[in-house]
């Protein structure tokens, strides 16, 4: 097979931009057996830097049977512009279809390997999925054979869980109870895709606190600080990349947020996917079921703002024992595990 790779910009064609959409939908229904959806203009703008990340990608070309060109892998590598300075992150996929055909090794020596040889960075961090059983390292997970490759190691292990939409109501309605026998004076508000401008600062240390607490493992990651400015940038960026985000946050009796929960997903026609992002609640307001509370609430309101979605994922660090929690009591069923690689970046012998 005859493999040409290519740079992938916000310049490329909208041709380009429709095969890379219906990549993405292939890798997530099987992944996922659901998928999100984006317009031509919402990708291109996801291949637009911002001041936060730059971004290099490249695209595995090939010509199937039938004539024309056909993406078969994309790759990428992110360079942090304002935390983890020495670090270039690596995000790396393949067509079901065309897996176990050497496209990952052509991708990453081809254009990853020299493009962190390039980057000036220290460490290489990537993220990938293995099966839920066996042992993580096994080397013949495709990942692990990746990361072998590139010279880093599994430095954390998490799990990635799968929940059916819509969630049933009396279930929802258990766990509310629940959660109402300890939670006290506190009070929740919804957010449909803005952070009121009065709760920007306040919602920029609740992120910066997840980035603190968000169990790492042995894997050497910097927490960001999230001003006001980066706090309004993200919500925009995610807007524009056609990302809707459904938030609920927990508010003490003195009138300070004291806690978040996230979920989000994509806008376009045919959307099946969604996320359920950062859940925190800050140290000294735990013990309440504030993170169950919220959950109920995110968990209800999505089925009605996007009653299409069918699959709602999550991650937790296997070490995170009251957030696994919190998700097995809504239904959240294991799929697989995400492994976090690191390593030393090394020119490739001669």
């Amino acid at each position: 097979m005859n493999i040409t790779i290519r740079p992938l910009d916000a310049n490329a064609s909208d041709a380009v931009i429709e095969q890379l959409l219906s990549f993405n939908v292939a890798s997530d229904l099987e992944l996922y057996g659901a998928c999100e959806q984006y317009t031509v203009a919402q990708r291109r703008a996801a291949l637009t830097d911002t001041a936060y990340f730059h971004r290099q990608r490249w695209i595995a070309v090939t010509e199937p049977i039938e004539g024309g060109e056909a993406i078969i892998g994309i790759a990428a590598v992110t360079l942090p512009q304002k935390e983890n300075l020495e670090q270039a992150f690596v995000g790396l996929d393949v067509h079901p279809a065309y897996r176990g055909q050497g496209v990952a090794t052509q991708l990453i020596e081809e254009a990853v390997r020299p493009a962190l040889e390039a980057s000036g960075r220290r460490t290489v961090t990537m993220f990938g999925n293995v099966p839920a059983d066996g042992e993580a390292s096994d080397p013949s997970f495709a990942w692990n054979r990746v990361a072998q490759r590139l010279g880093a190691s599994i430095k954390n292990v998490a799990i990635e869980r799968l929940l059916a939409l819509p969630v049933p109501g009396d279930r929802l309605d258990r766990l509310e109870v629940h959660a109402q026998e300890k939670l006290g004076p506190y009070r929740f508000e919804l957010w449909d895709d803005e952070i009121p401008e009065e709760h920007v600062a306040a919602y920029g240390m609740l992120l910066r606190q997840l980035d603190l607490d968000d169990p790492d493992g042995d894997a050497e990651l910097e927490a960001g600080e999230y001003s006001p400015e980066r706090v309004r940038s993200l919500v925009a960026t995610q807007r524009e990349r056609g990302m809707r985000t459904l938030v609920a946050v927990a508010i003490a009796p003195d009138g300070q947020i004291v806690g978040n929960s996230e979920i989000r997903w994509s806008t376009g026609d045919g959307a099946t996917l969604a996320w359920q992002e950062n859940t925190l609640v800050m140290p000294e307001h735990r013990g309440h079921r504030l993170g169950l509370a919220m959950k109920v609430l995110t968990h209800r309101r999505i089925s009605e703002l996007a009653p299409d979605l069918r699959v709602l994922v999550t991650c937790n660090a296997a070490e995170n024992p009251w957030m696994i929690s919190v998700n097995e009591q809504l239904g959240y069923e294991i799929a697989f595990r995400e492994n976090v690689y690191q390593g030393p970046i090394v020119a490739a012998a001669p």
